[in-house]
């Protein structure tokens, strides 16, 4: 969605909507301040350009997310639990739930903000997806990111990537085949390129390539991860056992194939409730297209990953 106001109280309202609820005092003068928000959902994770047109300042007095600040241009200083982080287009800020209030006292007028939300569930499940183990949240992520070189340069390109189809409602990252690997890219390019307690477990699990059998099987579940299958079907697919997929599965990607499969067909699942209406669909004929076949542990699972219920993404 895209939204363009001049008020500052509108302003207010639309980062409440999409955000979290903040303080803001407009700095700059007021003729040029106009708020220009390009906003999209993607699974956990919900992506914004935003402009000011002014300098600003912004006071968040509770933030329930993990979240991401990589400006475009300009510059916006901000402090979480007493630290001050500058974000430019060559660092970004870094936030966390569990760290307090996010004081940001001066936007600059000609900053263009990429500013990435993303659900504690959501980042928290792709990491343990990723290690293979339950990790203990709040995730502890550094403060800023080096936007420069290496990993952080690389994320900041996806991340600009993703930015610059808000604006093509004909794009590829509208449909929902694209959005499931795009936000589940996001996520993990974040947790390779940061600080946190696990970066290192996280690393030594990388390998050059997964093996055939494994690529089979996977390439099998995303053709089509509504259709009935096992893990002897996958197996007899891939030209393996049953053993011998299972234990490619935990070492090159850190799960199980069934629950490879879960988590597929529950990025889909939710990309379909994210663009249906009431209406069009219902909780439970989604979730049936998708292999879930007890409402009750869709909705548990859907909110773990989620945040939220079925029900309220459809009602979105």
């Amino acid at each position: 969605m895209s939204f363009v106001t001049k008020s500052v109280d509108e302003s207010r309202a639309l980062v409440a909507e999409y955000f979290y609820a903040v303080a803001m005092d407009l700095r700059g003068p007021a003729e040029t301040f106009t708020f220009d928000l390009d906003v999209l959902r993607l699974g956990p994770v919900t992506l914004a350009e935003v402009r000011f047109g002014a300098e600003v300042a912004v006071e968040v007095e509770q933030i329930t997310t993990y979240h991401m600040d990589l400006p475009l241009a300009g510059f916006a200083e901000t402090v979480q639990a007493g630290r001050a982080v500058t974000a430019t287009p060559e660092r970004a800020g870094l936030y966390r739930p569990d760290a307090g209030a996010i004081l940001a006292p001066r936007i600059s007028g000609d900053c263009r903000l990429l500013s990435v939300k993303m659900e504690p569930a959501g980042l928290e499940t792709e990491l343990e997806s990723l290690l293979g183990h339950p990790v203990r949240g709040p995730l502890r992520l550094s403060r800023s990111l080096d936007l420069t070189g290496g990993p952080g340069r690389s994320l900041y390109r996806l991340v600009r990537l993703a930015g610059a189809e808000l604006h093509d409602e004909g794009g590829l990252i509208f449909h929902p085949m694209v959005a499931g690997r795009l936000w589940h890219g996001i996520l993990t390019g974040l947790l390779l390129a940061a600080d946190h307690p696990y970066r290192e477990e996280l690393a030594s699990q990388a390998t050059p390539s997964r093996p055939r059998h494994v690529k089979r099987a996977i390439d099998v579940m995303e053709a089509d991860p509504g259709r009935p299958v096992t893990v002897h079907d996958l197996a007899r697919i891939s030209g393996v056992g049953v053993r011998a997929l299972q234990e490619g599965f935990h070492r090159h990607v850190g799960v199980s194939p069934m629950a490879y499969l879960r988590r597929l067909r529950l990025a889909r699942a939710h990309e379909e409730l994210r663009v249906a209406s009431r209406g069009e669909a219902t909780v439970a004929s989604v979730a049936s297209r998708w292999g879930f076949v007890h409402p009750g542990r869709f909705a548990a699972a859907y909110r773990r990953t989620y945040g939220v219920l079925p029900a309220e993404t459809l009602d979105l």
